[in-house]
């Protein structure tokens, strides 16, 4: 339940931005159509669950959120790479997002990585991790 809760806080985050951008969103698992323009992927990536109390009811939840930026190929790279700091912008360490039950935040640094070309795409992943405490 508490990993469905953070995908949801993270990918509204997400989407609710993008909107406003002009940019298109893949999520995991829905059917998408990819424009002709950049667009943007979104991967929710959970770590194993601990539990930190001797009763072992208080639970971490970890994971990364890796969003990747993603821009036809031959377009070079300074639109993807641009939009890539505007996420790191939207997803500063330290960012809390709550959906009034849940806390989620962003406990690193989140940091875009070298491209990676294709015949049809250039993509720049941009991760993070994440953690939320449930006692």
């Amino acid at each position: 339940m508490s990993q469905q809760a953070i995908t949801q806080l993270l990918e509204t985050r997400l989407s609710e931005w993008a909107e406003a951008q002009g940019l298109q969103v893949a999520f995991d698992n829905i059917g998408f159509s990819p424009p002709d323009g950049i667009y943007l992927q979104s991967h929710v990536m959970p770590a194993t669950t601990t539990a930190i109390d001797l009763s072992r009811q208080a639970k971490v939840f970890r994971g990364v959120y890796q969003i990747n930026v993603i821009a036809p190929a031959g377009t070079g790279k300074s639109a993807g790479g641009l939009i890539a700091e505007q996420l790191i912008q939207l997803f500063p360490e330290n960012q809390e997002m709550s959906d009034g039950v849940l806390t989620c935040f962003i406990n690193s640094v989140p940091s875009a990585f070298a491209g990676i070309s294709s015949d049809t795409s250039y993509t720049i992943p941009v991760s993070m991790s994440y953690r939320a405490d449930i006692s």
